[in-house]
């Protein structure tokens, strides 16, 4: 019989039903809300990773900062001082320039000017939060002195039959006279900071670093640097501390650190309920007589 001569309810059905529909659309939900999940978990591990990874980057870059500290410290000299396990103070040099001239209590010093015969890196100016540390040419030791005023200097440096190409740049006025240096001495500027682990007013505690204030006669407010570190109790120690290591290996009290040929120094990140924690440490030599 001709197609067109069969009935229309007994053609073949062609096409996709209502059932196969909702089948489909059912399977195309599943697949996308597994496919969901998985990226969320992806993108929730990354999360994890990225977190640690800054943790571990914060907590070296803060080691790193410590070292460069350190570096020039002398323990001989009291640069550096162990106060507690979790606080350490010390001297730094911020740079080194030269005398203009002298005068009884009082030092001139030259502007950092690549045309002096040596150099002069001073990166700002000096203040009577800082310190100085005088090459003494006779004896040839430094000599240690506290600043009482800074001030604005001018004319140039160096004696009127040989100046140097160079202006004085600021007058310092210290706390003891300046017997045997003369122009041209060494001079090198040193600031004083206490690094310690300090808890906030948020609860958390943080590596902080204060400077010397001569007006309060002490270190002023710390500077937190460094948050969420492990609380001085944690299981796994705290969030900063340090020590002094003798050249055979033994820790010293803090009334020997004379003898002290590195500082051991560790930062922990405070216990995170997805990532942990993070803990690095660095060992920096010290000056040694």
């Amino acid at each position: 019989m001709p197609p067109f001569l069969i009935h229309p309810h007994r053609r073949a059905r062609r096409g996709v039903t209502i059932v196969e529909l909702v089948v489909a659309i059912t399977l195309l939900l599943l697949l996308m809300g597994i496919g969901a999940i998985t990226a969320t978990r992806a993108l929730a591990t990354q999360a994890r990773s990225s977190a640690a990874d800054t943790r571990a980057v914060a907590i070296s870059d803060a080691l790193h900062t410590l070292a460069r500290h350190t570096i020039d410290a002398d323990p001989g000299a009291g640069d550096l001082f162990v106060v507690r396990d979790t606080v350490l103070q010390l001297r730094r040099a911020i740079g080194i320039t030269s005398v203009c001239r002298t005068a009884a209590d009082t030092l001139v010093i030259s502007t950092g000017d690549a045309t002096l015969p040596w150099s002069t890196t001073l990166p700002r100016l000096v203040t009577d939060d800082d310190e100085v540390r005088l090459w003494h040419e006779s004896s040839r030791t430094w000599m240690q002195r506290s600043i009482r005023l800074a001030s604005s200097a001018s004319g140039l440096c160096g004696d009127s039959l040989s100046p140097w190409p160079d202006r004085a740049r600021q007058r310092l006025v210290l706390d003891s006279g300046l017997p045997g240096i003369r122009a041209g001495s060494t001079v090198r500027v040193l600031q004083r900071g206490r690094w310690s682990l300090v808890r906030g007013g948020d609860g958390k505690w943080s590596l902080a670093l204060a400077s010397w204030n001569s007006a309060r006669s002490g270190f002023g407010t710390p500077q937190p640097l460094l948050s969420p570190l492990a609380s001085p109790s944690a299981p796994t120690g705290p969030g900063f501390a340090v020590r002094a290591i003798s050249k055979t290996g033994v820790t010293l009290p803090p009334t020997a650190l004379a003898d002290a040929h590195s500082i051991i120094a560790v930062i922990r990140s405070a216990t995170h309920p997805q990532i942990g924690h993070a803990s690095d440490s660095v060992r920096m030599n010290v000056r040694t007589h």
